[in-house]
């Protein structure tokens, strides 16, 4: 690619159910970089998509069958069976610095898989967001995180990775300043009272889940 990988939207495609079209088209649009994972190549090209690369062990998929796109994919196969072929793909584009990684595909499919996609936004950079339904969903992790054009009414979840977390909260109906933040339903059902919401974790991983009404 000609361009810097850090200017880069990169789409990473899971082999689970995607969002509504109005969800993905929009992300498939912007993306300079779209992945499939390994079994996921069906699920583009059956939605008119091009990935640009395939990842992963390659037990999901026959390349026989896309000897013609040979030439405009390129095949990252990665044997190692102790990581999901998701947490390759994050891997992956991390090393490439993107500008913001985008994920659909993870609903659906083997319940293990679809926790190990929250778990892997632990290891995953910090512009990563997950999509699932009208959902998205981010980690912060020692740092802040802006999310501007919140529509108000969304519905906010926050869920802490680790213990001790101390984090601060605004723009909910309920907010935190600077508290010992511990895992459990603490942060349910919180709802945004303002189009800009903020998180500040100083210590610790959040997750946190913006649902649009």
């Amino acid at each position: 690619l000609a361009r810097s990988m850090a200017e880069l939207n990169w789409l990473i495609c899971a082999n689970g159910a995607w969002p509504i079209e109005s969800v993905w088209k929009p992300l498939v649009h912007q993306a300079d970089v779209i992945i499939a994972c390994d079994g996921a190549l069906d699920q583009c090209l059956e939605r008119g998509v091009q990935p640009h690369r395939v990842i992963g062990d390659m037990d999901s998929i026959d390349r026989g069958r896309y000897s013609e796109l040979n030439k405009t994919i390129e095949w990252i196969e990665i044997k190692n069976q102790e990581n999901s072929d998701l947490s390759k793909a994050l891997h992956h584009a991390a090393r490439h610095a993107s500008q913001s990684i985008d994920v659909i595909g993870i609903e659906g499919g083997e319940l293990g898989h679809q926790i190990a996609a929250y778990f892997a936004l632990f290891e995953a950079p910090e512009n990563t967001t997950l999509h699932i339904g009208t959902s998205r969903i981010k980690c912060v992790k020692n740092t802040s995180l802006i999310l501007d054009s919140i529509e108000i009414g969304s519905r906010l979840c926050l869920g802490p990775f680790d213990s001790p977390t101390s984090a601060s909260h605004a723009g909910g109906s309920w907010l935190l300043d600077n508290e010992e933040f511990k895992p459990g339903t603490r942060g349910l059902n919180n709802r945004s009272v303002a189009s800009t919401i903020q998180l500040d974790v100083t210590q610790g991983a959040v997750l946190i889940c913006i649902e649009t009404p």
